[in-house]
């Protein structure tokens, strides 16, 4: 689902995707026309949906090795390549994590906004579905299981990705980030979308489940778990009971998504907001994308700078985005998040 931040820009910052003026910074143009969706094929997956959809690309910029504009240049690369500066490349691997939390819209899970997605996954998983939640990869960060040059090195090696996200988000991913949002706000409030949502949530009340739209329903679900803002303390486990409430909850959900078509409609929507934003901003988008490589470069170079001056406390903070927004911001953060929460 789609997680991204939200962050001012200061009115004579160029080099983003609009230029400087002496008036207020002009944002992109968000001018689309609704469209006429009909009773389209629902998608096999989230992932499968997403992965066709024309704004993907530029979503996982930053996040995703192979998403075509930027190769390589992630931020779990750009941690590699610093604990490597450090002299602890041995652990980079062995300290993943994801400071670019609000990467979902090339990264979905199952369930959201959309609904669930299949019902053979929520009867094997529920919403505790592969990818969700903390694993191997994506669990709290534990220093105390490394070395002490590890820990100071790991440490100074998260909060330099993560001042790099910050300033990533003010400058070079600041018109994509408004993009997303309002390509969020144009799906979810689509009258067909909307007109699905409810047929949803009034199949959810004829099964016993008082929602009033899916991603409410999961976020909910997800807090019930335990797998949302994951702390120091880790996950918790739910019980046998929880685990087997939880998945009557997710094929209900994913029942009634299928029912209503609610999972077709919205990617339809969202797709064709998609087109027309990209199209009427791909000059920005395309500075934007080199705004990024450049800076990811510069970043590369100034590592060993960086690890003299950078503090060895990890700084870790987390937040939460606003209810029923599914595209809408929160705070970058680094292992104790989990996708799309």
């Amino acid at each position: 689902m789609r997680i991204r931040i939200s962050l001012g820009i200061a009115a004579c910052c160029c080099a983003v995707v609009t230029a400087c003026t002496a008036g207020p910074p002009k944002g992109p143009n968000a001018t689309v026309t609704t469209p006429a969706i009909g009773k389209p094929v629902p998608p096999v997956s989230a992932e499968a949906a997403l992965s066709s959809e024309a704004f993907t690309p530029y979503a996982d910029l930053g996040a995703a090795p192979n998403d075509g504009l930027a190769l390589g240049d992630t931020y779990q690369a750009l941690h590699t390549a610093c604990m490597n500066d450090a002299g602890y490349g041995q652990y980079a691997t062995s300290t993943p994590f994801e400071v670019r939390e609000n990467r979902g819209l090339g990264f979905a899970q199952p369930f959201g906004p959309w609904g669930y997605l299949p019902v053979s996954l929520a009867e094997q998983y529920g919403f505790k579905a592969p990818g969700v939640g903390p694993g191997p990869g994506n669990g709290p960060f534990n220093p105390n299981s490394l070395p002490a040059g590890a820990q100071a090195a790991v440490g100074k090696c998260i909060n330099i990705v993560m001042n790099f996200n910050n300033a990533m988000f003010a400058g070079a991913l600041a018109g994509i980030e408004t993009m997303n949002n309002d390509i969020s706000d144009d799906a979810i409030n689509d009258p067909d979308f909307k007109k699905a949502t409810a047929a949803w949530s009034a199949c959810m009340a004829k099964n016993g489940f008082s929602t009033s739209d899916a991603d409410s329903f999961a976020l909910n679900e997800l807090d019930a778990l335990g797998l949302r803002f994951v702390g120091p303390g880790g996950p918790t486990k739910p019980t046998a009971a929880q685990n087997n409430e939880q998945v009557v909850k997710a094929v209900t959900d994913a029942q009634c998504t299928e029912s209503t078509d609610l999972a077709g409609i919205y990617f339809a929507a969202q797709a064709s907001y998609e087109r027309q934003i990209v199209t009427a901003n791909q000059q920005a988008l395309n500075a934007a994308v080199r705004e990024y490589k450049a800076a990811f470069a510069r970043e590369l170079s100034k590592l060993p700078d960086l690890l003299r001056t950078t503090s060895a406390t990890p700084n870790l903070p987390g937040g939460r985005r606003p209810p029923g927004k599914p595209g809408h911001p929160r705070k970058p953060s680094a292992s104790n998040s989990t996708p799309g929460g």
